[in-house]
Protein backbone atom coordinates (compact mmCIF):
# COMPACT_ATOMS: atom_id res chain seq x y z
CA UNK A 1 0.00 0.00 0.00
CA UNK A 2 1.42 3.49 -0.99
CA UNK A 3 2.61 5.81 1.65
CA UNK A 4 0.46 9.29 1.24
CA UNK A 5 1.17 12.78 2.06
CA UNK A 6 -1.11 13.74 4.89
CA UNK A 7 -1.97 17.53 5.91
CA UNK A 8 -1.61 19.65 9.02
CA UNK A 9 -1.91 22.94 8.86
CA UNK A 10 0.43 24.13 6.21
CA UNK A 11 2.98 21.21 6.36
CA UNK A 12 2.88 17.83 5.08
CA UNK A 13 3.26 14.53 6.88
CA UNK A 14 4.07 11.03 5.00
CA UNK A 15 1.80 8.85 6.45
CA UNK A 16 3.51 5.21 7.17
CA UNK A 17 3.47 3.02 4.68
CA UNK A 18 0.15 0.30 4.56
CA UNK A 19 -1.83 3.27 6.40
CA UNK A 20 -5.01 3.76 3.59
CA UNK A 21 -5.25 7.78 3.08
CA UNK A 22 -9.04 7.91 3.71
CA UNK A 23 -8.80 5.38 6.40
CA UNK A 24 -9.80 5.63 10.20
CA UNK A 25 -6.45 5.87 11.68
CA UNK A 26 -5.07 8.37 8.70
CA UNK A 27 -8.30 11.10 9.69
CA UNK A 28 -7.26 9.82 13.32
CA UNK A 29 -3.94 10.51 12.94
CA UNK A 30 -4.23 13.71 11.46
CA UNK A 31 -6.03 14.85 14.34
CA UNK A 32 -3.35 14.09 16.75
CA UNK A 33 -0.85 15.73 14.74
CA UNK A 34 -2.86 18.91 14.62
CA UNK A 35 -3.72 19.00 18.13
CA UNK A 36 0.30 18.40 19.12
CA UNK A 37 2.14 20.07 16.01
CA UNK A 38 5.30 22.07 17.21
CA UNK A 39 7.74 24.28 15.58
CA UNK A 40 11.37 24.81 16.62
CA UNK A 41 14.53 26.63 14.96
CA UNK A 42 17.66 24.53 13.92
CA UNK A 43 19.89 23.92 17.09
CA UNK A 44 17.01 23.31 19.49
CA UNK A 45 17.49 20.42 21.93
CA UNK A 46 13.70 18.89 22.12
CA UNK A 47 14.69 16.45 25.10
CA UNK A 48 17.52 15.90 27.12
CA UNK A 49 18.93 12.20 27.83
CA UNK A 50 17.80 11.42 31.66
CA UNK A 51 14.95 13.81 31.42
CA UNK A 52 11.21 12.39 31.91
CA UNK A 53 10.18 11.18 28.31
CA UNK A 54 6.31 11.28 28.35
CA UNK A 55 5.65 11.92 24.83
CA UNK A 56 5.97 10.31 20.95
CA UNK A 57 7.75 12.23 18.47
CA UNK A 58 6.32 11.97 14.82
CA UNK A 59 7.86 14.14 12.19
CA UNK A 60 6.49 16.27 10.00
CA UNK A 61 9.53 18.23 8.11
CA UNK A 62 12.76 19.26 8.93
CA UNK A 63 15.68 17.03 9.96
CA UNK A 64 16.12 15.91 14.06
CA UNK A 65 19.26 14.17 15.26
CA UNK A 66 19.42 11.82 18.22
CA UNK A 67 22.70 11.47 20.28
CA UNK A 68 24.15 9.76 23.22
CA UNK A 69 27.05 11.23 25.19
CA UNK A 70 29.68 9.95 27.14
CA UNK A 71 30.76 11.09 30.96
CA UNK A 72 33.44 13.55 29.18
CA UNK A 73 30.15 15.01 27.04
CA UNK A 74 31.68 13.00 23.82
CA UNK A 75 28.46 12.94 21.59
CA UNK A 76 27.45 10.37 18.82
CA UNK A 77 24.42 10.81 16.61
CA UNK A 78 22.79 7.41 16.57
CA UNK A 79 20.07 7.84 14.13
CA UNK A 80 18.71 11.15 12.19
CA UNK A 81 15.05 11.19 11.97
CA UNK A 82 13.22 13.03 8.62
CA UNK A 83 9.56 13.35 7.86
CA UNK A 84 7.29 10.29 8.30
CA UNK A 85 9.69 8.90 10.98
CA UNK A 86 8.01 7.97 14.30
CA UNK A 87 10.14 8.24 17.97
CA UNK A 88 9.70 7.09 21.54
CA UNK A 89 13.17 8.58 22.95
CA UNK A 90 12.24 6.15 26.16
CA UNK A 91 14.46 3.86 27.74
CA UNK A 92 13.26 0.78 29.45
CA UNK A 93 11.81 2.68 32.54
CA UNK A 94 9.45 4.92 30.39
CA UNK A 95 9.72 7.76 32.17
CA UNK A 96 12.77 8.24 31.35
CA UNK A 97 14.48 9.97 27.63
CA UNK A 98 17.34 7.67 26.99
CA UNK A 99 19.04 9.80 24.19
CA UNK A 100 19.12 13.54 23.62
CA UNK A 101 17.13 14.89 20.65
CA UNK A 102 17.90 18.24 19.12
CA UNK A 103 17.08 19.84 15.47
CA UNK A 104 19.40 19.80 12.43
CA UNK A 105 17.13 22.33 10.94
CA UNK A 106 14.15 23.85 11.61
CA UNK A 107 11.30 21.28 12.70
CA UNK A 108 7.94 20.96 12.25
CA UNK A 109 6.61 17.55 14.28
CA UNK A 110 3.78 16.49 16.92
CA UNK A 111 4.36 15.36 20.26
CA UNK A 112 1.81 13.15 21.58
CA UNK A 113 1.31 12.04 24.83
CA UNK A 114 2.67 8.76 24.81
CA UNK A 115 -0.59 7.14 26.65
CA UNK A 116 -3.23 9.13 23.23
CA UNK A 117 -0.37 7.14 21.21
CA UNK A 118 -0.82 3.82 22.57
CA UNK A 119 -4.73 4.37 22.86
CA UNK A 120 -4.70 5.17 18.98
CA UNK A 121 -2.40 1.87 17.89
CA UNK A 122 -4.97 0.09 20.37
CA UNK A 123 -7.59 1.35 18.07
CA UNK A 124 -6.11 1.14 15.00
CA UNK A 125 -4.81 -2.23 14.17
CA UNK A 126 -3.84 -1.18 10.67
CA UNK A 127 -0.86 1.07 12.20
CA UNK A 128 0.18 -2.03 13.55
CA UNK A 129 2.52 -2.70 10.21
CA UNK A 130 3.35 0.49 9.73
CA UNK A 131 4.96 0.58 13.00
CA UNK A 132 6.92 -2.60 12.33
CA UNK A 133 7.90 -1.57 9.02
CA UNK A 134 9.07 1.73 10.39
CA UNK A 135 11.03 0.11 13.29
CA UNK A 136 12.90 -2.51 11.16
CA UNK A 137 13.79 0.44 8.93
CA UNK A 138 15.06 2.10 11.71
CA UNK A 139 16.93 -0.92 12.76
CA UNK A 140 18.34 -1.37 9.67
CA UNK A 141 20.11 1.60 9.19
CA UNK A 142 21.26 1.87 12.59
CA UNK A 143 22.68 -2.03 12.24
CA UNK A 144 24.29 -0.93 9.08
CA UNK A 145 26.32 2.29 10.53
CA UNK A 146 27.58 0.23 13.48
CA UNK A 147 29.23 -2.42 10.97
CA UNK A 148 31.12 0.32 9.26
CA UNK A 149 31.55 2.14 12.48
CA UNK A 150 32.96 -0.90 14.26
CA UNK A 151 34.80 -2.83 10.95
CA UNK A 152 34.91 -0.12 8.39
CA UNK A 153 37.96 2.49 7.53
CA UNK A 154 36.81 6.54 7.69
CA UNK A 155 36.09 6.19 3.94
CA UNK A 156 33.54 3.45 4.14
CA UNK A 157 31.99 4.90 6.88
CA UNK A 158 31.48 8.28 5.91
CA UNK A 159 30.14 7.25 2.21
CA UNK A 160 27.87 4.94 4.31
CA UNK A 161 27.14 7.56 6.08
CA UNK A 162 26.07 9.85 2.75
CA UNK A 163 24.73 7.15 0.69
CA UNK A 164 21.74 6.63 3.27
CA UNK A 165 21.25 10.31 4.17
CA UNK A 166 21.08 10.16 0.41
CA UNK A 167 18.74 7.55 -0.35
CA UNK A 168 16.58 8.62 3.00
CA UNK A 169 16.25 12.21 2.29
CA UNK A 170 15.69 12.28 -1.73
CA UNK A 171 13.15 9.35 -1.74
CA UNK A 172 15.02 8.49 -4.72
CA UNK A 173 17.66 5.78 -5.47
CA UNK A 174 21.01 6.67 -5.78
CA UNK A 175 21.73 6.64 -9.50
CA UNK A 176 18.91 9.23 -9.89
CA UNK A 177 20.36 11.48 -7.15
CA UNK A 178 22.66 13.89 -8.69
CA UNK A 179 22.52 16.50 -5.87
CA UNK A 180 21.36 16.62 -2.52
CA UNK A 181 21.35 18.84 0.87
CA UNK A 182 22.76 17.65 4.67
CA UNK A 183 21.93 20.27 7.07
CA UNK A 184 24.56 19.00 9.23
CA UNK A 185 28.54 20.79 9.69
CA UNK A 186 31.34 18.60 9.24
CA UNK A 187 31.50 18.46 13.19
CA UNK A 188 27.96 17.17 13.51
CA UNK A 189 28.85 14.45 10.34
CA UNK A 190 31.71 13.42 12.21
CA UNK A 191 29.23 12.79 15.34
CA UNK A 192 27.09 10.61 13.06
CA UNK A 193 30.47 8.89 11.68
CA UNK A 194 32.24 8.45 15.05
CA UNK A 195 35.56 11.02 13.59
CA UNK A 196 36.53 14.21 14.05
CA UNK A 197 35.54 16.73 12.19
CA UNK A 198 39.18 17.35 10.72
CA UNK A 199 39.06 13.67 9.32
CA UNK A 200 35.87 14.41 8.02
CA UNK A 201 37.35 17.32 6.08
CA UNK A 202 40.14 15.54 5.24
CA UNK A 203 38.43 12.49 3.52
CA UNK A 204 35.56 14.50 1.81
CA UNK A 205 38.20 16.57 0.29
CA UNK A 206 39.91 13.31 -1.06
CA UNK A 207 36.78 11.98 -2.32
CA UNK A 208 36.55 15.56 -4.37
CA UNK A 209 40.12 14.84 -5.65
CA UNK A 210 39.44 11.67 -7.03
CA UNK A 211 36.06 12.35 -8.98
CA UNK A 212 33.67 10.99 -6.44
CA UNK A 213 32.01 14.27 -5.50
CA UNK A 214 31.93 17.34 -4.52
CA UNK A 215 30.61 19.12 -1.55
CA UNK A 216 29.53 23.14 -1.36
CA UNK A 217 27.25 25.53 0.39
CA UNK A 218 27.41 24.17 3.89
CA UNK A 219 27.12 20.64 2.68
CA UNK A 220 25.56 20.95 -0.70
CA UNK A 221 26.51 17.44 -1.99
CA UNK A 222 27.06 16.74 -5.69
CA UNK A 223 27.50 12.93 -6.86
CA UNK A 224 29.77 12.87 -9.48
CA UNK A 225 30.51 8.42 -9.56
CA UNK A 226 27.47 6.84 -7.80
CA UNK A 227 29.01 3.40 -8.46
CA UNK A 228 32.81 4.27 -6.66
CA UNK A 229 30.81 5.76 -4.21
CA UNK A 230 28.81 2.94 -2.84
CA UNK A 231 31.87 0.16 -3.43
CA UNK A 232 33.57 2.62 -0.96
CA UNK A 233 30.50 2.33 1.41
CA UNK A 234 30.60 -1.53 0.53
CA UNK A 235 26.69 -1.29 -0.57
CA UNK A 236 24.29 -2.44 -3.11
CA UNK A 237 22.56 0.89 -3.63
CA UNK A 238 18.85 -1.25 -4.59
CA UNK A 239 19.06 -3.68 -1.78
CA UNK A 240 20.14 -0.67 0.87
CA UNK A 241 17.59 1.40 -0.27
CA UNK A 242 15.02 -1.75 0.20
CA UNK A 243 16.23 -2.14 4.26
CA UNK A 244 16.30 1.52 5.24
CA UNK A 245 13.39 3.16 3.03
CA UNK A 246 10.00 2.00 4.10
CA UNK A 247 8.21 0.61 1.34
CA UNK A 248 6.49 3.30 -0.99
CA UNK A 249 7.30 5.49 1.26
CA UNK A 250 7.79 9.33 -0.44
CA UNK A 251 10.44 12.23 0.01
CA UNK A 252 9.51 14.57 2.78
CA UNK A 253 7.50 17.94 1.47
CA UNK A 254 7.48 21.33 3.59
CA UNK A 255 5.12 24.50 3.81
CA UNK A 256 2.61 23.16 1.38
CA UNK A 257 -0.07 25.43 0.69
Amino acid sequence: MSARILYANRDAFVLPAGIKEDSKAAHQMSDLIRTHLQNHPAKAVIKLEGEESDCVYLMVSGWLCVSKFTMEGNRLIVDILLSGNILDPASADADISAVEVETLSDVTYAAIPRGTWLRFVDDNPEIVGALHQETGAAWARMSERMLRLGKGGAETIIAYALCELCLRSTGQGLPEVKEFHIPMNQQQLGDLCGLSSVHICRTLRRFERNGILDVSDHMDIMIRDIDRLADLAEIDPDDLRNEIVPNDALPPFRNCS
